[in-house]
Formats: C-alpha cells, sequence, structure tokens
C-alpha cells in the first residue's frame, strides 16, 4: 500500500493563485478557512470561509472532461476606524472548472475555471459592505509546469462586474511556486497584481506564502500570510489565514467495503 504525501502544488487555499487539478469523479474537497486582511482604512474578515468543490467527468463532444463544481460563502466581517463591527454572509461564488489540457509526460495542465460572484438574496450584504453590488463575472486560466524541484502556476484572469456600472473591469496576473519540504508538509509562496486594463486605477501587488501540512490520507491544515507590496492611495494590507481540508472519496470507501 503506498504512503499518502501532501500535494505541494501551489493552490487556493492557501494562496490566492489556483492550479488546474480537479477532484477525480464522486470526490469531494471541502475547505474550512478563517482569514483577515488588515489595513488602516478598512478590516475584513472570512470568520468562516467555506469552499465546496465536487469532481465530475461530463463527455463533451464525445471526450471525457474533468470538471470541479464549485460553490463557496463567508460569515463575514468588516471594519472602518471609529465605526462598528458588520456582521453576515459576504458574497458568494459558484463555478465550474474544466480541466481541459493533461500532458503528465511533459507536466503541463491547463484549465478554464468561470465563476460568478454575487450577494446572496436575503442577507443585505451590499447594505452592509461585505459583498459588491450587482454581480461579478470571473474567467481565470490555470496553467502548471512541474518541474524536478519544484512546481510553478501561473494565473490570468478577467473580472467584469454585471449591472453596477461604478465598478471597474479588471484583470489580475498571478505566479506561484510550491515544494514538498518533507513526505507530510509543503511550502509554496505567490505573487499576484491587479489593476484596471489602463494601468491606472485599482493597482495591488501582492506577496504570499502559504504552508500545508497533511495530519491524514484526507485531511490537511493549511496557513498563509501575507502582505501589499503597492496599493493605490498607500494602503497597506497584511493578510493571514489557518484553515483545513478535506478530501472525500465516498465512491472508493464504497468500493473497500
Amino acid at each position: 500500500m503506498g504512503v499518502a504525501v501532501v500535494d505541494a502544488t501551489p493552490q487556493s487555499p492557501p494562496l490566492e493563485t489556483d492550479d488546474p487539478g480537479v477532484p477525480d469523479k464522486g470526490e469531494y474537497e471541502i475547505n474550512l478557512t478563517t482569514h483577515a486582511d488588515f489595513s488602516k482604512e478598512l478590516r475584513t474578515f472570512d470568520f468562516f470561509f467555506v469552499d465546496a468543490n465536487y469532481g465530475i467527468l461530463p463527455k463533451i463532444f464525445g471526450h471525457e472532461l474533468p470538471t470541479q463544481v464549485k460553490f463557496e460563502f463567508p460569515l463575514a466581517g468588516a471594519k472602518a476606524p471609529g465605526d462598528p463591527m458588520r456582521v453576515g454572509i459576504g458574497a458568494a461564488k459558484f463555478g465550474l472548472k474544466f480541466n481541459f489540457y493533461n500532458n503528465e509526460h511533459k507536466g503541463v495542465y491547463v484549465s478554464l475555471y468561470p465563476q460568478i460572484e454575487f450577494a446572496v438574496p436575503g442577507t443585505n450584504a451590499v447594505e452592509k459592505g461585505l459583498a459588491e453590488p450587482g454581480q461579478t463575472l470571473i474567467l481565470p486560466l490555470l496553467v502548471q509546469r512541474e518541474f524536478k524541484y519544484l512546481t510553478f502556476v501561473a494565473n490570468g484572469t478577467i473580472e467584469q462586474p454585471i449591472h453596477d456600472p461604478a465598478e471597474n473591469t479588471t484583470g489580475t496576473l498571478g505566479f506561484g511556486f510550491g515544494r514538498a519540504i518533507t513526505r507530510h508538509t509543503a511550502a509554496m509562496a505567490e505573487i499576484r497584481y491587479t489593476s484596471t486594463f489602463d494601468l491606472q486605477r485599482e493597482r495591488l501587488l501582492v506577496v504570499n506564502s502559504g504552508l500545508m501540512r497533511r495530519i491524514r490520507d484526507n485531511v490537511v491544515l493549511y496557513a498563509n500570510v501575507g502582505r501589499s507590496v503597492f496599493a493605490d492611495e498607500g494602503i497597506r494590507h497584511i493578510y493571514v489565514g489557518v484553515g483545513v481540508k478535506f478530501l472525500l472519496a465516498p465512491n472508493a470507501a464504497a468500493r473497500k467495503k
């Protein structure tokens, strides 16, 4: 019987930069995270962030396409100086990750990951400042390349607000590196830049590091710490997060019985 090892691929969570991998058909990946963004202007918190993913294998034009179904939402909070803490359900997100290219020989993998972000009806998330008005269409392209001593991931993302003319279309480039330290521990880091397409507004350059530790075959602990290198208006951000990942394969468990 093989010995399970931690996946050292840069991934979300603990990073924001994600990998192209998807769960196998019938498998679940559930991430439960606590995360905070500390800045002088506004402190935001995901007290309990639920990120649930499920693997399916649809046939497209006669070819099987490994796909991940994703739904996430946070119990969030926000606090500006001098104001009370606002708490409630933050912006939810639904998406499908299509892993359309896999070349194990070259160690190259590519996925397209369309998502829609929206305020959950009835939560007053927009009024509380926990979600943006309207919806946001998020379209990332995820690329992974495996090397001998590390794994490299690159993301290119477009975010297009819908039904909210006050918001701008933005683009993000992210690059992540990951490496196993021991059989059960992996370290990873990323650099990520976001701005409007004219490179003049909503600019944010972030560096972030993550650590993952497998404690059981299907349970992984993770943490991250990062900071902004550059942000418009000189606002400094400090990012901190911890969480646990559950990898569940009910079909495999049933076959063993």
